[in-house]
């Protein structure tokens, strides 16, 4: 209930002041691809400290915390290794206006608009420098939107805020990218097993798949719409096992699934980037 409090409180002031940020033309951030270039261009954007509407960048200075450098600053809690910034990509062929909104304990210290072309990506100046969690929220020119809690632990080094406007034109926010993913099965039995994967998150399944996995080793393949942490659950006609999984960029869940007697055991570890 917090959480959602306080999205819904960063997600009213973006309503509210998206419109003063929108670039005319004169200098804002954009990023474009040529129709001959598959692969995305990318625009970096420099660190900004001014409210000037035609830069397309505020920064607002809130009570728990402290931009300082080029990254906001949470009082007491561990620097990152490398300040995080946002990654915007645009998989449409038409060009989008992408908002991104940063707060933390329901102060919003950072908002920016993008201009993406079709099929291009942007990048941020950093953003965050310490380990916490952060409440994101991305707005479209026309209205599409999408909330989502950046959490980044300690052991997390390398963090990165995905945004994206995928080729169905649903918005996006996470760690990473889309991915396919894969769980090594182990099946003890000496016959093949029917087994129905599932990955959930905040807003229920994201990925269903039904496999039939022979006796030995094997494995299962799904695809991970954009990167965050989720529930896994293995399910055979003999019983059920669930795990997380996280799919993050230099974070991401190793996981094999054991089946013994019809029943399906999971087993994870979680390494990370140094």
């Amino acid at each position: 209930m917090h959480r959602r409090a306080l999205l819904a409180a960063l997600g009213s002031s973006l309503l509210g002041t998206a419109g003063c940020l929108s670039d005319d033309g004169s200098g804002g951030p954009t990023a474009t691809a040529t129709p001959t270039d598959p692969s995305p261009t990318r625009t970096t954007h420099e660190r900004t400290r001014t409210t000037d509407r035609q830069t397309g960048t505020t920064r607002e200075t809130p009570s728990t915390g402290t931009p300082t450098g080029d990254a906001y600053v949470v009082p007491g809690a561990k620097r990152i290794l490398g300040p995080a910034g946002a990654d915007v990509r645009n998989a449409t062929d038409e060009a989008a206006t992408v908002t991104v909104a940063v707060a933390y304990e329901g102060d919003r210290f950072y908002e920016r608009t993008f201009d993406v072309g079709a099929g291009a990506e942007a990048a941020s100046e950093p953003i965050v420098a310490s380990h916490a969690t952060y409440d994101v929220v991305v707005e479209t020119g026309d209205g599409r939107r999408t909330t989502y809690e950046w959490s980044i632990p300690e052991n997390w080094h390398w963090p990165r805020l995905t945004v994206l406007v995928a080729e169905d034109g649903s918005v996006r926010a996470g760690c990473a990218w889309p991915s396919e993913q894969s769980v090594a099965v182990e099946n003890a039995d000496g016959s093949a097993r029917d087994l129905t994967l599932t990955l959930s998150g905040d807003d229920g399944t994201v990925v269903e798949t039904a496999e039939t996995v022979p006796a030995g080793e094997g494995s299962v393949a799904f695809d991970v719409p954009i990167g965050d942490e989720y529930d896994l659950r293995v399910e055979t006609t003999d019983g059920a096992d669930t795990a997380s999984y996280v799919v993050c960029y230099c974070r991401t869940t190793r996981a094999t699934v054991e089946i013994r007697e019809g029943v399906p055991h999971i087993d994870t570890v979680l390494p990370v980037c140094e």
